[in-house]
C-alpha cells in the first residue's frame, strides 16, 4: 500500500490555486513611490504666492492684535455715527413730512371755507330738521303749503275710502254710530 498512489480528491486543483494565492496575503503591489524634489504646496521662490519663512509669521503679535482691536474699534465707532446721522435723518425728514401734511391740511380747509364745496351739506329744502320747523324764507311757506295740501288730499281720500265701505252710519251689531277716527285737518291757505 506504500507504494500504491491513491488519486486527489476532485476539489484539489481549485484548492492548490487557492493556497497559492494566500501565500503571502499580507502582500499586495505596491508601486514604488515617486520622490519629488519640490514640494507641491509651497510655492517657487519669485512667485507671487512664495513668502520667506521670516515673513510667515509676525514678528510682534501684541502689536498686531492691539491693531486689529484698534481697526474693529474705529470700524463699530463708524457704523454707529453712520447710524445716528441716519437716524437724525430719517427724523428730520419725517418732521418736514409732517410739515407738510398740516400746510396742505391748512390751505385744504381754507379753500373749502372760500369755495361753495363747504355748503354743500344744506339741506335744498327749506325746512330745519334739528327743530322741525319750516324757515320764515318764501320758499319755507311754499313748503309749508305743499305739506298741508298733501296732508288735506290723504285726509279727503280715508274719509272717502271709509264712506264707500260702510254703506250705513252705524255699527249693525252694537247700533253704535261709525265714527271715523281720524280728524279732519282744515283746508290750507295761500299766504
Amino acid at each position: 500500500m506504500a507504494g500504491a498512489q491513491t488519486s486527489p480528491p476532485p476539489f484539489t486543483k481549485s484548492r492548490s490555486r487557492l493556497l497559492s494565492l494566500d501565500e503571502v496575503p499580507h502582500k499586495r503591489h505596491v508601486p514604488a513611490p515617486v520622490l519629488c524634489r519640490e514640494n507641491p504646496l509651497v510655492p517657487e521662490p519669485g512667485t507671487p504666492a512664495f513668502a520667506e519663512r521670516k515673513d510667515q509669521y509676525a514678528a510682534n503679535t501684541v502689536a498686531e492684535l492691539r491693531q486689529e482691536q484698534e481697526t474693529k474699534r474705529q470700524q463699530r465707532k463708524d457704523y454707529l455715527n453712520q447710524r445716528r446721522q441716519c437716524q437724525g435723518a430719517a427724523a428730520y425728514q419725517s418732521q418736514r413730512e409732517e410739515a407738510r401734511k398740516f400746510e396742505r391740511e391748512s390751505e385744504r380747509v381754507l379753500n373749502l371755507q372760500s369755495s361753495d364745496a363747504g355748503k354743500s351739506n344744506r339741506s335744498g329744502d327749506h325746512f330745519d330738521i334739528v327743530n322741525l320747523s319750516y324757515q320764515s324764507s318764501q320758499g319755507g311757506r311754499q313748503l309749508k303749503l305743499m305739506d298741508e295740501t298733501v296732508k288735506y288730499k290723504a285726509a279727503l281720500r280715508t274719509m272717502d275710502i271709509f264712506s264707500k265701505h260702510h254703506s250705513v252710519q252705524h255699527d249693525i251689531i252694537t247700533g253704535h254710530p261709525l265714527v271715523a277716527n281720524y280728524i279732519m285737518p282744515s283746508k290750507p291757505v295761500i299766504p
